[in-house]
């Protein structure tokens, strides 16, 4: 008898640890995490493109971008007109108008200050504004610099983000900055990277920051700005997530103090299927600072920029 016991109470434990195993995988493969995608290669194995295009009705470009495009994602360009994708055929995309300009119904003063937009963010650093940092695609590189896109645990995106943490200090704001590896680039990539942000965030920062950058041409990422050739920025929000609202509303006052300060820097916010980690947070957002095929340099030229805007959207300042 007791033989018999302890045979099904290691069937009832078996059984017990396949459930807990299969929900992990179903959760795994239904959470909306997107990466930018590989690549794709013809008959001949020859790289055909590994960004996605975006055009309006009329074909003009609108976007060019590594991140995937989906039927419903939306774009609001650097000149505040926001569209919403009805079309995607493989990697390219069509999209529509939604509103002329956002700038008619939320002017930039009154998006700037917002901050910090709603009583559910927590209570800000005592003396200081405070944010954190950190990159979920921890190889992300510049090719023209390291001669590769991709360095394992040591891509080119640590150097930008220690270029905006540095920035961002000498004005004043307390940072955290996280190098911890999430490689590979994979699917996984935004749950591994969701302990690092779980964990800063327990500093109750006035703000999260993912630093990547993105796969598109170079064409779409560089500009001057003061005499300075510097990479572009795009901002990028999740809308798969409840805090989705909120998050647009800091990229728009963030956008709205870069438009002001250094007009060009950024190319705009695209609002895309997914949740990058934003769920955790209010004032959650993700910058792609310039593009794999453009040099680091331009890219810690952005960053430094980048500093100055973050630094004014939270203060309020100039």
């Amino acid at each position: 008898m007791e033989t018999i016991n302890r045979r099904y109470i290691w069937i009832f434990f078996a059984i017990l640890i396949t459930i807990m195993v299969g929900a992990y995988i179903l959760n795994t493969i239904k959470t909306p995490y997107l990466n930018k995608p590989v690549p794709l290669r013809s008959e001949s194995t020859e790289e055909v493109s590994s960004y996605y295009v975006v055009k309006d009705t009329l074909g003009v470009t609108l976007l060019q971008t590594g991140l995937p495009v989906h039927v419903d994602d939306q774009y609001i360009d650097e000149h505040n007109v926001q569209y919403i994708v009805i079309k995607v055929d493989g990697q390219n995309a069509v999209a529509d108008v939604v509103t002329k300009k956002e700038a008619d119904t939320d002017s930039a003063t009154d998006i700037a200050a917002a901050v910090p937009f709603d009583k559910s963010i927590p209570a800000q650093a005592p003396a200081a504004n405070h944010v954190v940092v950190y990159h979920t695609h921890t190889d992300e590189s510049y090719t023209p610099t390291s001669g590769k896109a991709s360095q394992p645990g040591a891509g080119d995106v640590f150097t930008v983000g220690n270029i905006f943490t540095d920035s961002l200090q000498k004005s004043g704001v307390s940072v955290s900055h996280s190098t911890a590896p999430h490689d590979p680039h994979d699917i996984n990539a935004y749950h591994r990277s969701r302990k690092t942000v779980a964990q800063l965030l327990k500093e109750r920062p006035d703000a999260a920051f993912d630093i990547h950058r993105d796969s598109a041409p170079a064409s779409a990422y560089t500009t001057s700005i003061n005499g300075i050739t510097t990479s572009r920025v795009m901002i990028v929000i999740g809308r798969s997530n409840p805090n989705s609202a909120t998050n647009t509303k800091f990229a728009k006052a963030v956008k709205a103090k870069g438009d002001s300060l250094y007009p060009g820097l950024f190319r705009g916010i695209f609002i895309g299927k997914g949740s990058y980690n934003q769920d955790l947070y209010p004032t959650a957002i993700l910058f792609e600072v310039g593009t794999e095929t453009i040099s680091l340099d331009l890219a810690e030229n952005a960053a430094r920029f980048l500093g100055d805007v973050v630094k004014s959207t939270l203060t309020g300042g100039i």
